[in-house]
C-alpha cells in the first residue's frame, strides 16, 4: 500500500468513524484546562452505541440521556452533530440550553472544534451563536430557553436539548422544539439532562420512553462507570460502609438501599462509595 494510498484509507477512515474522527481532529478543553483531542469516555462510548443502534433499527436518532454531572454526554452530542454539520450536506443543527453560560460554554467548545479541524468544511461564525457551512447548505447553531419563543422558528434536522429538566417554559420548548425536527430518516432528536426531582416534562417524557411509549428510548450513565470518581485516600482502617438505610440520597436524605446493598447490588468499590459519601456530604450544605 502506498503512502497516498494510506492516506486516503485513514480518510476515509475519519469520515465513517465519530470516535476515530474525533481523536484526530476535535480538540477539547479537559476538567485541568489542557487542551487535548476528543477520545471517547466509557459514557460517551455507551451513548454513541445506543444511538448508532437506533439509528440502523428506525432509521433516526430520539434520545433521551439521563446521566450524572460531568460525564461528557453535552460534548459527545456537540461532537456527533457538529461533524455531521460540517461533512454532510443540509445538516441544519439547533442546541437549546437552560442557561446563557451554558449556551455561551457548549458554542465555545464546537467553535473550537472547527477552528482546529483540518478536515471542517470552509466557513465560520455567522454571528455570536451560529457556524456557517455555505458549501454544504448546513448550519450549527445555539440558544438558551430563557423565553418561550426561543427554539420555535425554523427547521433543524439534529436537535440537542441539554439539562432539559431545567429547562424554564419547558412544555413550551418541547412542543416547539421537537416541532423543528421532522420525522424523516437521518433526522436526531437527543435530550439529555441531570435529574431534578420526580415531576416536570423531562421527568414525565422519561417516563413514557421507559413505558415504551413513543419513539423515544431512554438512555442511562450511571455515575460509577467514571473512572475518576473514587477516592482511596477516604478508605481508613476503620471505614466501613453503613447499614443505615437513611444514607442515601442528597435530595430528601433517604435510600431505597444502605450503602452496603447499594454498593453489592451494583458493583461498587469502596474507594468509589467513599466518593459518593463524600458528594452527598458536600451536596448536604448546598
Amino acid at each position: 500500500m502506498t503512502v497516498d494510498e494510506k492516506g486516503m484509507k485513514a480518510f476515509a477512515e475519519q469520515r465513517a468513524n465519530l470516535a476515530v474522527y474525533a481523536a484526530a481532529n476535535l480538540k477539547i478543553i479537559d476538567k485541568i484546562g489542557n487542551e487535548i483531542f476528543l477520545r471517547l469516555n466509557e459514557a460517551q462510548t455507551i451513548i454513541h452505541d445506543s444511538f448508532e443502534d437506533q439509528l440502523r433499527r428506525i432509521l433516526r436518532v430520539r434520545k433521551i440521556v439521563v446521566k450524572a454531572r460531568q460525564q461528557g454526554s453535552s460534548t459527545y452530542i456537540g461532537a456527533r452533530f457538529y461533524k455531521k454539520a460540517a461533512s454532510e450536506r443540509g445538516r441544519k443543527v439547533f442546541i437549546l440550553t437552560h442557561e446563557d453560560d451554558a449556551t455561551n460554554n457548549l458554542f465555545n467548545m464546537v467553535d473550537r472544534f472547527h477552528k482546529n479541524n483540518p478536515l471542517g468544511a470552509r466557513g465560520g461564525r455567522r454571528n455570536a451563536k451560529e457556524l456557517d457551512f455555505p458549501g454544504l447548505n448546513s448550519s450549527y447553531a445555539v440558544g438558551t430557553a430563557g423565553s418561550r419563543e426561543s427554539g420555535r422558528s425554523g427547521t433543524s434536522n439534529l436537535f440537542h436539548g441539554s439539562e432539559v429538566a431545567f429547562w424554564p417554559n419547558a412544555k413550551s420548548h418541547f412542543a416547539s422544539s421537537v416541532q423543528r425536527v421532522p420525522d424523516l430518516p437521518g433526522t436526531e432528536v437527543a435530550l439529555e439532562s441531570t435529574t431534578n426531582g420526580v415531576t416536570g416534562e423531562f421527568y414525565e417524557r422519561t417516563q413514557d420512553a421507559i413505558g415504551g411509549i413513543g419513539d423515544y428510548e431512554v438512555v442511562f450513565i450511571p455515575w460509577h462507570i467514571q473512572e475518576e470518581y473514587t477516592r482511596p485516600d477516604l478508605v481508613t482502617e476503620d471505614f466501613e460502609l453503613s447499614d443505615d438505610k437513611m444514607v442515601g440520597s442528597p435530595s430528601n436524605g433517604e435510600s431505597l438501599f444502605s450503602e452496603r446493598e447499594y454498593a453489592d447490588l451494583f458493583q461498587i468499590s469502596d474507594a468509589q462509595m467513599a466518593w459518593r459519601r463524600n458528594k452527598i456530604n458536600e451536596l448536604k450544605s448546598i
